[in-house]
């Protein structure tokens, strides 16, 4: 699959976590995705823009897509409500599993300002 010059969405790290996601992805169960903007701006990394498109690779750094973003918003944690929960794709029910369960959240919610090692 060609790359397209897109910029590349790596879903989680490699592994086991990152072969479920995009196995979600690829099976259209996942049409969201979530991370904290902590991250983005320690990696000095521009967020995505709606309307953009993205590289999606597999664990072992093939490209097997091509997301488009239809809209990338910064909210708190707080305001995360179930329709994001749910378009996460990981069998989530409620926002209080995703807030459990969802890679990242936790840490950030215990924290928001604090910097990731």
């Amino acid at each position: 699959m060609p790359n397209e010059g897109y910029r590349v969405c790596d879903l989680g790290y490699p592994g086991p976590l990152r072969d479920r996601l995009v196995a979600a992805v690829l099976r259209g169960e996942k049409t969201a995705t979530s991370s904290l903007l902590a991250e983005w701006e320690q990696e000095e990394d521009p967020l995505p823009e709606s309307g953009g498109h993205r590289t999606l690779i597999d664990s072992g750094g093939r490209a097997v897509g091509v997301i488009e973003i239809r809209s990338a918003d910064v909210i708190r944690l707080g305001d995360a409500d179930l329709r994001l929960a749910i378009a996460e794709g990981e069998g989530f029910g409620s926002v209080a599993q995703w807030r459990v369960g969802a890679p990242g959240v936790s840490e950030g919610e215990r924290n928001e300002t604090a910097p990731f090692p």
